[in-house]
C-alpha cells in the first residue's frame, strides 16, 4: 500500500472536511476564489507547498463550519505554516529579491494571524484550546483546567489523549504510554490523525532501548508521512539485521492498516483490551 499518497491525501481532505461541487474535495484554487483573504497573506511561491495548503483548507472549512475544534486546527495549522514560512524567509533569493520580500510578510502575517486567534480563544473553556493554550503559551490556568476534565466524556478523542500524553511525558510516563496507545485505539477514518503520536512512542522506546519497538513506530510515522523522520534515516540509526529489519518493517505495515482503518486495538504491552 502507497501509505504516502493516501494519507497525504487523508490529512488534508478528510481533516478539513470541505467539498466541492459533486461532493467531491474542494481544491485550494476553488477555496482561494471563493475567497481571496483565506490565500493573499499567504506566499505565492513554491515554499511550504504542503503547509500553506493545509492551512488555506483548514481556514475554508472553519469559514464554513466554525467550531472550537475548527479553531484550534487552524492555530496548528497557522503555527506549522509560520515555522516553515520563517525557515524560508531567511533563504535569499538571488535574482528575485521580491520573493524573498514576500516570504518575511507572509511570515509576519502568520505571526499576526496566530496572535489574533490566539487573544480569541484565550478564554475558552474547550479542552482543545485549553491544551494550546498550556503547550504554546504556558497557560497554567488553562492546564489546570484541562486536567480537571481528564476523566470526562469530552477527553475520549484521539487528540485529547495525546494532549494529556503530553502532560504526563514528565510526570508519569507509565500514563503517557497508556494516552498513547488510547489515542490510537480512538482514531477514527475521517479524523484528522496526529502523527506526534508514533513519533513519541518511537522516542519512548528508542530512550529505553527498545530498538525494535523503536523502529517499527519510527516505521509507522514515516507511513503517516513524519516530516522529522525519513527511512534512510532510521537505516542510520537501526542495525538490526535485514531479515530482521523486514519482520519489522511488516509488524509496522499491519499497524498502520488497523490505524488508517480505525482498527487498532492494543495496549502498551501489545495485549488487546477486554473492556
Amino acid at each position: 500500500m502507497k501509505y504516502g499518497y493516501i494519507i497525504g491525501v487523508c490529512s488534508v481532505v478528510l481533516a478539513s472536511l470541505v467539498v466541492g461541487c459533486g461532493d467531491r474535495p474542494i481544491t485550494v484554487r476553488e477555496a482561494c476564489n471563493s475567497d481571496p483573504t483565506m490565500c493573499s497573506d499567504l506566499n505565492q511561491d513554491n515554499w511550504c507547498n504542503a503547509e500553506r495548503r493545509q492551512l488555506i483548507l483548514t481556514r475554508y472549512s472553519h469559514k464554513m463550519n466554525p467550531s472550537a475544534e475548527s479553531k484550534y486546527y487552524l492555530l496548528k495549522d497557522l503555527q506549522n505554516y509560520s515555522q516553515c514560512i520563517e525557515l524560508a524567509s531567511a533563504i535569499e533569493h538571488k535574482k528575485l529579491k521580491e520573493k524573498q520580500s514576500h516570504r518575511i510578510e507572509a511570515y509576519i502575517n502568520s505571526l499576526r494571524n496566530i496572535e489574533k486567534r490566539a487573544q480569541e480563544t484565550r478564554q475558552s473553556e474547550h479542552p482543545l484550546l485549553l491544551y494550546w493554550h498550556w503547550a504554546n503559551r504556558n497557560n497554567q490556568a488553562a492546564l489546570k483546567r484541562l486536567l480537571a476534565l481528564e476523566g470526562a466524556p469530552i477527553m475520549q478523542t484521539s487528540e485529547l489523549q495525546f494532549a494529556l500524553a503530553t502532560y504526563y511525558a514528565k510526570e508519569n510516563t507509565d500514563k503517557m504510554l497508556a494516552y498513547l496507545y488510547r489515542a490510537l485505539r480512538l482514531y477514527q477514518p475521517g479524523q484528522r490523525f496526529n502523527v506526534e503520536i508514533p513519533e513519541s512512542l518511537a522516542t519512548y522506546y528508542l530512550n529505553q532501548g527498545a530498538v525494535d519497538k523503536a523502529y517499527v513506530w519510527s516505521l509507522v510515522a514515516v507511513n503517516f508521512k513524519s516530516k522529522v523522520l525519513d527511512v534512510e534515516q532510521l537505516d542510520d540509526i537501526f542495525t538490526q539485521p535485514d531479515e530482521r529489519k523486514k519482520q519489522l518493517r511488516d509488524i509496522a505495515d499491519r499497524l498502520t492498516d488497523r490505524i488508517t482503518e480505525g482498527r487498532f486495538n492494543l495496549r502498551p504491552d501489545w495485549s488487546v483490551p477486554t473492556n
